[in-house]
């Protein structure tokens, strides 16, 4: 506080009596000055104090947590991280992580449904007619009409996550987060499922978390699955 204020006197005097020009590069070298002192930490009567965080979604960053404290970790193996992606205290590098991951586990989660819902409904794109063909062969056979929107779709899906999360080029470090959002958060949520209550939301994520894990490997497996045997899932279930 004190370095504060002595930074401000200093800037006073010295743009009471210099020109316009010279009074307007002070403020800014006042700026930058208290922008420095504040996020400077201040050590009084031995205890150490830091500038206070915004929490997003009640969550603030913290260096003595595995991923700075990001839900995700549940039993029985809680923190899972045998390749020390998530360690360090770089709150943007994790935070990176952690949309890849929860982004991936959506997808996942889609494209798993998808799969059983392609090899065994009736769907739109084949005049509603069930189509035996595995899905690893289906999007080639898909017509025009159908995959375009299909991919408009997708870019705008991405585009609004992009405005939602990510800094604008030239504004900031290339594939750098905003500094209040949250990895996952675009805001889209019609239906109100997201809690309120802080500790809520981190076990609604973590199962979020842990669905989309297992849907991915169930992902993987099934595309695996059918380039062996060359057969459906269902078909190879016995369905």
């Amino acid at each position: 506080m004190m370095k504060l204020a002595v930074i401000a006197a200093l800037a006073g005097s010295a743009t009471a009596f210099a020109p316009a020009q010279q009074g307007r590069v002070s403020s800014v070298m006042f700026e930058t000055a208290v922008e420095e002192a504040v996020a400077e930490t201040v050590e009084l009567n031995g205890v150490t104090s830091a500038p206070a965080v915004t929490p997003i979604n009640g969550w603030v960053p913290d260096t003595s947590l595995p991923l700075l404290g990001l839900p995700g970790a549940s039993l029985p193996l809680g923190y899972f991280d045998p390749l020390g992606f998530g360690k360090g205290d770089d709150v943007s590098g994790i935070k990176r992580l952690r949309e890849a991951e929860v982004m991936h586990s959506r997808v996942a989660m889609m494209a798993t449904v998808g799969y059983l819902i392609g090899e065994s409904t009736p769907t739109i794109t084949y005049g509603m007619d069930v189509h035996h063909t595995i899905a690893n062969n289906q999007i080639p056979e898909i017509p025009g009409t159908v995959m375009f929107p299909f991919f408009l779709a997708i870019n705008i899906c991405e585009a609004w996550r992009a405005s939602a999360g990510w800094v604008e080029p030239g504004l900031g470090p290339l594939f750098s987060l905003r500094e209040n959002y949250y990895p996952g958060d675009i805001g889209f949520d019609p239906f109100g499922f997201k809690p309120k209550d802080a500790k809520d939301f981190a076990n609604m994520q973590t199962k979020e978390l842990n669905n989309g894990r297992l849907a991915m490997i169930g992902a993987a497996g099934m595309c695996v699955q059918e380039q062996v045997n060359h057969q459906g899932i269902l078909e190879t279930l016995g369905f």
